[in-house]
C-alpha cells in the first residue's frame, strides 16, 4: 500500500520513507510528553482524542493528491493517534502486579497481529478497490476498536495522581534505553531489509523471510511476557538478546538456516518489545511508568530510524556475508546494560 501511495501523489522511494520516519518521530515524541497528559486528561479522553485522530489521518491519507497532505495524514495526524493508543494501551499492565509480563505481552502483541492480519488481506483488498478506498474503509475498524477501548478503559489514571509527579529514576531509564535501542536494532534492520536480504541469502521465497519475522514477533511477545513471569524478568530478557545474536549468525548459513534466523529474530524482536515495558513498571512503579517509558521508547525511535539505514549500506558491502555479523554489535551495550540492571534488581 505504502509503494502505491507514494507513487500516486508523486513521492519517491526516499520521500515515502520520509513519510515513514516522520511517523516514528512523531510517535516517540507522544509518547516522551505522554506522562503528564495521562495525569490531565485520563486513558479514556486520551484513547477517544485517538480514535478522532486515528480516522481524521487515515482519511486525509485517502484523500491526498500531493505529497505534503499524505506526509500530514500518516505522518503527523496518524503517529499522533498511534502514539496515544500505544501509550495507554501499554500502561494499563503496568498497574498489574500479579503476571504483569502475561498482561504488557498480550497488550504489546496487539500491534504484531494488527500486520499480520492486514498482510493477508491487503493484498486482494489493494488489487480489487485500490489504496485510497483501502485506507478509507480502514478508518472504521481503526475508529471502533479504539472507541471500544476507551468504553472500557477508566476515566483516570490509577489514584489521585498531583499534576507533577517525582521524576522516575535516571540509572534504569538510562540502561533500559540501551536494552530497548541495541536490543531492538537488528530486527528493525530486518524487518526494513528482508526481502533483498532474503534474496541476497539465496532464500528463493522472499515472502517466506516476511513471514518467519512476522510471526517470530507476535509469538515472541506474548511467549516472553508469559515466560518473564515464571523465570524473572532478568533472564527472559538475557535470553532474549541471545537468541537475537544467534539468529544474527544463522544469516550465514545454508537457505534452511537463513530462515531460521528470520525467525530468531522475529521472537527475539518481539520479545525484547514485551520485556522492556514490563521490566520498566517492575523498576519505577505504576506511577512513574508513562513518564519513564516515555524516555525508554525513544530508543526504540533512534534504532528505528538509523538501523535500515546502516543495515541497507551492510547488505551493499555484504560481498563478504561476515560483514553481516556487524549487525549484532548493538546487542554489546544491551547486553551490558543487562547486567548492570541485574546487579540492582531488588
Amino acid at each position: 500500500m505504502a509503494q502505491d501511495a507514494a507513487a500516486d501523489v508523486g513521492l519517491s522511494t526516499a520521500g515515502a520513507a520520509g513519510v515513514f520516519a516522520t511517523a516514528i518521530v512523531v510517535f516517540s515524541a507522544v509518547l516522551l510528553g505522554l506522562g503528564p497528559l495521562q495525569r490531565r486528561v485520563g486513558p479514556r479522553g486520551l484513547l477517544i482524542a485517538a480514535a478522532a485522530l486515528a480516522v481524521a489521518g487515515l482519511l486525509l491519507a485517502a484523500s491526498a493528491r500531493s505529497p505534503v497532505v499524505l506526509w500530514a495524514g500518516i505522518g503527523v495526524v496518524f503517529g499522533t493517534a498511534n502514539g496515544l493508543g500505544y501509550g495507554v494501551a501499554v500502561g494499563l499492565p503496568a498497574r498489574v502486579a500479579h503476571r504483569r509480563g502475561t498482561a504488557t505481552g498480550i497488550v504489546v502483541a496487539a500491534y504484531a497481529a494488527g500486520p499480520v492480519l492486514l498482510g493477508l488481506l491487503a493484498p486482494a483488498a489493494l488489487s480489487a478497490a485500490g489504496w485510497r478506498t483501502c485506507l478509507a474503509v480502514l478508518a472504521l475498524p481503526v475508529t471502533a476498536l479504539l472507541g471500544l477501548a476507551a468504553v472500557l478503559a477508566p476515566a483516570r489514571s490509577a489514584g489521585s495522581p498531583p499534576r507533577r509527579a517525582s521524576a522516575p529514576p535516571r540509572r534504569p531509564v538510562v540502561l533500559l534505553w540501551l536494552v530497548f535501542a541495541g536490543g531492538c536494532a537488528p530486527g528493525l534492520a530486518l524487518f526494513a531489509l528482508a526481502v533483498p536480504l532474503a534474496a541476497d541469502r539465496g532464500l528463493g521465497a522472499a515472502g517466506l523471510a516476511v513471514a518467519a519475522l512476522a510471526a517470530g514477533n507476535l509469538a515472541g511477545r506474548v511467549v516472553a511476557g508469559w515466560w518473564s513471569d515464571r523465570v524473572g524478568r532478568m533472564p527472559a530478557l538475557a535470553t532474549a538478546l541471545v537468541l537475537a545474536a544467534v539468529a544474527v549468525g544463522c544469516l550465514l548459513g545454508p537457505v534452511g538456516v537463513v530462515l531460521a534466523g528470520f525467525l530468531g529474530s522475529g521472537l527475539a524482536y518481539g520479545a525484547v518489545s514485551a520485556l522492556v515495558p514490563a521490566l520498566t513498571a517492575d523498576r519505577v512503579g505504576a506511577a512513574a511508568f508513562s513518564t519513564a517509558y516515555g524516555r525508554v521508547f525513544t530508543g526504540w525511535g533512534v534504532a528505528g530510524l538509523l538501523a535500515p539505514v546502516a543495515g541497507e549500506r551492510l547488505l551493499r558491502l555484504a560481498g563478504d556475508p561476515a560483514l553481516l555479523l556487524l549487525a549484532a554489535v548493538p546487542l554489546v551495550p544491551a547486553g551490558l546494560a543487562v547486567l548492570l540492571l541485574a546487579r540492582r534488581e531488588p
